[in-house]
């Protein structure tokens, strides 16, 4: 009985020993090669767009979801040579190729912006009517002021002619003025007016027609014991004047008045 119990006990450890060892044989998941994704077969082609008129990398973003989404399919810009290069199926180049003799065309002149910016005080000296000193654009909209500001009299300080393009940068400026005095007869006082012109752009009114839109107007106004400022956001149409704001200067005011006209 003993001698059977240590055959079999022996032919255990054999069995154990043997499907041991074949288990450790056998690749674990880790060892799996995973597979190959990529397209391998020749269907793929590539081709070299050339970009004449729109920014690449802006193009090759709206083009990118025409293509077969297949690992390997892709679209490499290029700012320099100003291409991008096309990898994919035969017909999905041909339809990013009709996309590009849509998109890539030359677009429409942007016209420049005519800016004329008027500044006024407004006061009740008792020295005449002086508003024939104004530029004659400038009489509708005194008219205008004058139901709404009980002032008599409207001096020019300064006027400013600027052209510009619609820029999202900052257009600033500055310059010195003869400042009215504030008592009738009294001497011209010199002064010094900064402005700022920020986010400018051209879009349309639900009319259609072009508006002329600034994300941040400014304008100030430096003299002997004052100093006023006028800042404001606006839309202007092509030719409107617009009285941008008013500032209180003691018992006087400052207006400033825009006009813009677009110039082709």
């Amino acid at each position: 009985m003993l001698k059977f119990m240590k055959n079999t006990l022996t032919a255990i450890s054999l069995f154990l020993i043997v499907n041991s060892a074949a288990f450790a044989q056998q690749p674990t998941p880790a060892q799996t090669k995973p597979e190959d994704n990529y397209v391998t077969e020749k269907g793929f082609k590539s081709k070299v767009f050339t970009i004449t008129h729109r920014e690449v990398n802006n193009l090759s973003a709206v083009l990118r979801p025409l293509l077969s989404g297949f690992k390997g399919s892709m679209i490499v810009p290029n700012g320099e040579f100003k291409t991008f290069t096309v990898r994919d199926f035969p017909e999905n180049i041909v339809t990013i190729e009709e996309a590009i003799k849509r998109l890539d065309t030359p677009t429409a002149p942007r016209p420049n912006i005519e800016m004329h910016m008027h500044v006024l005080l407004a006061s009740n000296a008792s020295s005449g009517n002086t508003t024939s000193e104004v530029p004659a654009e400038l009489k509708d909209v005194i008219t205008q002021v004058r139901e709404t500001l009980n002032y008599r009299n409207y001096e020019l300080v300064t006027s400013v002619l600027q052209r510009l393009t619609e820029t999202q940068r900052g257009l600033q400026g500055s310059g010195s003025a003869q400042i009215p005095g504030a008592q009738p007869g009294a001497p011209m006082n010199a002064g010094n007016y900064e402005y700022l012109v920020n986010s400018v752009s051209l879009v349309q009114n639900p009319t259609g027609a072009p508006t002329i839109q600034i994300n941040e107007f400014m304008f100030v106004l430096i003299g002997d014991k004052m100093r006023a400022k006028v800042q404001t956001a606006l839309n202007l149409r092509d030719g409107e004047k617009v009285v941008v704001g008013t500032a209180s200067i003691n018992d006087r005011a400052l207006i400033v008045v825009l006009i813009a006209r677009l110039v082709k």
